[in-house]
Formats: C-alpha cells, structure tokens, sequence
C-alpha cells in the first residue's frame, strides 16, 4: 500500500489541513495561515518519492504547496513596474506581458523511474503536479540552472533581469545533449534541479526544464521576489549554505546511490559541492563546473581562475572533479561513468 499520506494528500480536508501549516504565501510575505478560499491560486510542486526508511514496500516524499491572495495583485504590478523601469521597457506592452507573466499570481506497486500524476479537488478549480519514484540503488544527478543550463548572466545584474523576466529562457548550448548522454549512460539517474532562485519563477523553470533536460524535481529557495532587491539576494547571498542544506537532504532521501554534481563558476556551486565530497567521499562520484566567461571581466578574473578552483577542491582528488567551458569536453569523463 502507498505511503498514507500520498493515499490521503488530494483530499480536500487534507489539502487545507496543509496549507494552514505553510508559513509562506509566495510574493506576500510572511502572513498568517488561512484555509484556501474560492479565487485564490494553488500550485502543487512536482516531487520524487523515495523508499521509506525501514518501512519495505512504502514510499516517502517531500511535498511543497502555495497559494497566492486575491488581492496580491498590487504587490505583482509594483514588481512588474519595478523590474519594466528598470530595464527600460516601460511602455513595451508585450516586453511588460512577458514580466507581468512571470511574475507568477495567477506503496506497493510503484517501480523506479514511474510517474504518478496526481491533482487535488479545489474550491474552485484544481492543482495538479507529478511524483516520480526513485529506488534505492542507481546514479543521481543534482544540477544548478542559472547559467549551468539556462543562460542567465548572473553575473550582470541588468542582464540577470533581463534573462529572467523578459526573454523566451534559453538553454547554454551543448548542455542538453550532454543531459540526453548522462540519462542514457546512467539509465535514467533520479535528477534534481536546485537552483537559488525563488519559488516564485516555478512555473517558468518547470516549463524550461520539461522543455529541454530530462525530467526531474525542482528546488528552490523559499524567499519572494516581489521587491526587486529580494530577488537579487536570492541568488547572491548564503547560496553556498542553501545548496550544501538541501544536498545533503536529496542525499539523506536516496542514501544508496552515487551523484554526479554539475555547477558554474559564477557563485559558490564549487564551494557547496567540494563540501558534499568531503562529507560523502564514497558518493559524489563526479564534480562538474562550468566555467562562465564573457558576463563581467574583472570578476570572472578571480571567479574563473585556476587559484579560486584549487582552494575550492583542496582535498577532492583530481579524478572526481574538473571545470569545462564546452559540454563536449565532458564526453570522455562521462564514458568513465558505470
């Protein structure tokens, strides 16, 4: 039989229940819980289910629910407003669409790699969202995306607005062909996508990542982005920290099998991964970081140098880890994998 709070958790009663214990309402705040009334939106996160510890045949998984207030929309079109002045598009109507989309109001049985999708009955309306199963044994691979698959230019902040609010998202090239390769040669690894931006972009990194790379969970960082500044923080400061948090959880979720760890150069992604190797030597079979040239010169000076690196990895052995400019000169370090 099904974990007992999968078999119960599209139940409205349950659903509800939830929510009342979501500190968080994304993009307003820190509020106090309230039951989801008709006209306010919900999202369900997609999720991994993994074998329950000590409990043979059920399943665990982690869930994360949102809803979002009626009249949060004055707090959405300052956001908007903000974000349009401050890349010059005030007056672009379609370029203020783009923004004003994404600044997102609106067991027994289950074998490795299966996907159950799911939805729970609503005031009015419904939510609906994917739980994939991961067994315990097996290949995982845990992935940046800000400008480890997505161009995003963290490094430029104009342009991180830019990437993020305005342009169609656009995968750094050679990368899906090499996630295409890993999925084959690790036979469908259970994959993550964490990332420090906030869950207010779900819904466009959930489209960019079904779109692009195999499928797999997102993981983002609980902070709003309704003030500008908020949104910058998120992806600049106690990254490192975050990353390394939550690794180790995904790590504690599938404690039998090995990770592949894929980064940039632009944050502190060395810094997190080289700390899950020394913690779990025996696990983090591969590091990958690419490195990012051409956003902010006199940065990427320190960012990219060799100096940077070999603090970083201070202690990880050679073969475990290495940085790249071009996906394709991966290929051979992932021939090794097996």
């Amino acid at each position: 039989m099904f974990l007992s709070v999968l078999a119960n958790v599209f139940r409205m009663n349950w659903f509800l229940s939830l929510l009342r214990k979501l500190p968080l309402k994304f993009g307003l705040g820190w509020t106090s819980p309230a039951p989801v009334a008709k006209g306010q939106e919900v999202w369900l996160f997609d999720n991994t289910a993994f074998p329950a510890p000590g409990q043979p045949g059920k399943w665990s998984a982690e869930f994360v629910a949102a809803y979002f207030e009626e009249d949060s929309g004055s707090k959405a079109a300052k956001a908007v407003a903000e974000i349009a002045d401050q890349l010059g598009f005030a007056g672009d109507e379609e370029a203020e669409g783009r923004i004003a989309e994404r600044h997102v109001l609106p067991g027994e049985g289950y074998v490795d790699d299966q996907i159950v999708e799911s939805s729970a009955v609503l005031v009015e309306g419904e939510a609906t969202m994917r739980t994939a199963f991961a067994e315990e044994v097996g290949w995982g691979v845990i992935s940046d995306i800000d400008d480890t698959i997505k161009v995003s230019e963290v490094r430029n902040r104009i342009s991180l607005l830019k990437r993020t609010f305005v342009d169609i998202p656009a995968p750094v090239p050679g990368m899906k062909k090499l996630y295409q390769t890993l999925q084959s040669r690790l036979n469908k690894p259970a994959w993550f996508y964490l990332s420090a931006s906030p869950y207010n972009l779900y819904p466009l990194l959930r489209c960019f990542t079904s779109d692009h790379f195999p499928r797999g969970q997102l993981i983002l960082r609980e902070m709003s982005w309704m003030e500008l500044e908020s949104f910058i923080v998120t992806l600049t400061i106690g990254t490192q920290r975050y990353k390394e948090e939550r690794m180790r959880r995904v790590f504690a979720w599938l404690p039998r099998r090995k990770w592949v760890l894929i980064g940039d150069s632009t944050q502190t992604d060395p810094e997190a991964y080289a700390t899950l190797y020394r913690e779990f030597p025996e696990r983090v079979g591969r590091i990958w970081i690419r490195v990012v040239r051409g956003v902010d010169e006199a940065e990427e000076t320190e960012l990219n140098s060799q100096g940077r690196f070999k603090r970083a990895f201070e202690g990880v052995p050679a073969h475990v880890w290495r940085t790249f400019e071009q996906p394709g000169e991966l290929e051979e370090s992932v021939q090794e994998l097996q």
